[in-house]
């Protein structure tokens, strides 16, 4: 098996074994790739480029200090409040259980090799994080080492000047595989990074937007398998309508289609409306030369993208948008119950498939035409490690930090592999190629997470009900949106 399956396998089961991972006993109270995508071309960041242009850090090479026992604070949130990626990252002691004696190992190395000692402070909410980061950083007060926020939350803290840029933090190397480099690249501002995340964390595994498939349906249906479909670079929007379209049944004859009947797809609003749009390619925020956002919608390519999902996603009776229906957790019944033949979630959510009977698969979402030269997979925003500006020694952050997120790569990753050979999770070998293209070619959105309320929400908005008429809103909001990035710019640097 090739290094780079191997890998993705592993990166897989972290996410995809996370419900497996009990909670651990707790306290309940700089190399920067180049960014591609500016706002002159639109164009898509070179994924293969960057892999190829870093180097590959085969161990650590820091100072053998010891902390006397110090007490490195994580602020996190249950694992019960955040249920669609793996959030735990302590556990009290070993079981036996391979991925939790992993994490477990993985943080004693780390203690012992500082002499400090780990203390994860869990809070019910995403919301009671960001409220006690805030008024701690504002206190100038020493609580914590680290919070793991919300991608949203992070970027209102970034913006107000409450958190440390990562280039900023010695000994950490944002350059390394073990950092999220896709985060690093899509999410840094003038050249800073403030929102970063890296393999201590799982969450942006798991965030990762995929396509699942329905076997027994594709089969009875006599559908080809859209494995082979995208090893020959066709699977674009018109090839998944032409499969989609006609799959959806009136089971049991009332004339009206609901979370009773068939649909070729299923999905929610925020998932497929972003998804298809960073699948063909497009983003609603760019870069320009200075690395700062600028407004990349204006541009034909991006209207012919959003028309063409507008009309495929609402042909006829094909999709089922679990949003319009007001309960997103009917999809966590319809796909098992072979009710649509392609669902769009986060690949964490495969965990609710572990006991289907029919056998699925997992691809990626479909480029615009065959003349797009690649595929793109767009990330749900995840949470974040923030470093607060109130560290009294931020060196002492980076040493553990990198090691952190160096060790989880050695240890719990590999612990997951020896499970993903026995789980019944992944059901055949063509998802291993799928997952490669996934995570070699993901994105994060910036308008998702620093222009929610201009952009994001009221994209998703027009998405929803059917309005194709992309252009009129981009006249409409443009000056609005516009404003809004220029107020973030002179909020990050003063003008």
């Amino acid at each position: 098996m090739k290094k780079s399956k191997w890998l993705t396998l592993m990166f897989l089961i972290v996410f995809l074994t996370a419900v497996l991972l009990p909670s651990c006993g707790k306290d309940t109270n700089t190399a920067v790739p180049e960014q591609k995508n500016n706002a002159e071309n639109n164009n898509s960041p070179d994924n293969e480029n960057i892999e190829n242009s870093q180097s590959e850090k085969q161990g650590l090479d820091l100072p053998g200090v010891k902390y006397d026992g110090y007490t490195f604070r994580v602020m996190n949130v249950a694992q019960s409040s955040m249920t669609w990626v793996y959030t735990t990252i302590c556990v009290d002691e070993e079981t036996g259980e391979g991925v939790n004696d992993a994490v477990y190992k993985r943080n004693r190395t780390v203690e012992e090799r500082f002499n400090i000692e780990m203390k994860e402070i869990v809070e019910t909410s995403e919301s009671s994080i960001s409220t006690k980061a805030n008024k701690s950083i504002k206190a100038g007060s020493d609580d914590y080492d680290l919070f793991m926020l919300t991608s949203f939350d992070a970027a209102v803290l970034a913006k107000n000047h409450m958190l440390t840029d990562y280039n900023e933090i010695p000994y950490v190397d944002l350059a390394q595989k073990y950092w999220d480099r896709d985060m690093v690249r899509d999410l840094s501002v003038g050249k800073r990074n403030y929102l970063v995340t890296g393999d201590f964390s799982m969450t942006h595994y798991g965030d990762t937007i995929g396509m699942f498939f329905n076997k027994k349906l594709l089969n009875e249906m006599g559908l080809e398998s859209p494995y082979n479909i995208i090893n020959e670079g066709k699977w674009t929007y018109d090839k998944f309508s032409e499969m989609a379209r006609d799959a959806s049944k009136d089971l049991n004859g009332d004339g009206k289609f609901d979370k009773n009947d068939q649909f070729g797809y299923m999905s929610l609003t925020h998932i497929w409306a972003q998804g298809f749009m960073a699948a063909a390619g497009q983003q609603m925020v760019g870069k320009d030369e200075n690395d700062m956002h600028a407004f990349v919608m204006r541009n034909e390519k991006f209207v012919e993208a959003y028309q063409k999902m507008i009309s495929i996603i609402h042909q006829g009776n094909m999709t089922f948008d679990a949003d319009t229906a007001g309960n997103h957790r009917l999809q966590d019944i319809m796909f098992p119950n072979n009710q649509a033949l392609f669902w769009s979630e986060v690949v964490h959510w495969a965990t609710i498939l572990r006991d289907m009977n029919a056998d699925f698969g997992i691809i990626i979402h479909p480029k615009l035409d065959e003349s797009q030269t690649g595929y793109h997979n767009y990330v749900y925003p995840p949470p974040v490690m923030c470093v607060p500006v109130t560290s009294p020694d931020i060196t002492r952050t980076g040493m553990i930090l990198e090691t952190l997120c160096y060790e989880s790569t050695e240890t719990v990753i590999k612990a997951y592999y020896d499970v993903l050979l026995k789980t019944k999770i992944s059901r055949d070998n063509e998802s291993e190629k799928m997952l490669d293209i996934m995570f070699q070619n993901r994105w994060y959105n910036v308008a998702d997470i620093f222009y929610s309320g201009e952009i994001y929400n009221p994209f998703n908005a027009l998405s929803k009900k059917k309005d194709a008429d992309i252009v009129s809103w981009i006249d409409k909001n443009e000056n609005k949106i516009l404003a809004a990035i220029n107020k973030n710019s002179e909020a990050f640097f003063g003008g």
